[in-house]
């Protein structure tokens, strides 16, 4: 499972798990969790990264939740933005 993607019931909104040698990153995990750390847990995989693409005001985002139940860091894509938790990332 080197890639899943995820559709939120009810929601225009996708979600992905992208994973290689042992490590997943997700890409605007949902509010709801169970299904990553799930097939994290039966691909045999550690979460060890939250990438944010956007901001994410049209659902609740579920980046602090991972963060909290894996340890995996949050980056976040739009720099422009403020946030009060996670870090930027960009280009290099």
């Amino acid at each position: 499972m080197p890639f899943k993607q995820y559709k939120s019931a009810g929601l225009a909104h996708f979600s992905y798990m992208i994973a290689d040698q042992g490590q997943a990153t997700i890409v605007d995990p949902s509010r709801d969790i169970d299904g990553y750390l799930c097939n994290a847990a039966v691909a045999g995989f550690h979460i060890d990264q939250v990438l944010e693409t956007h901001r994410n005001e049209d659902y609740v985002i579920g980046s602090c939740e991972v963060e909290a139940a894996m340890g995996a860091k949050i980056f976040h894509a739009d720099r422009q933005w403020e946030y009060k938790y996670g870090q930027p990332t960009g280009n290099g």
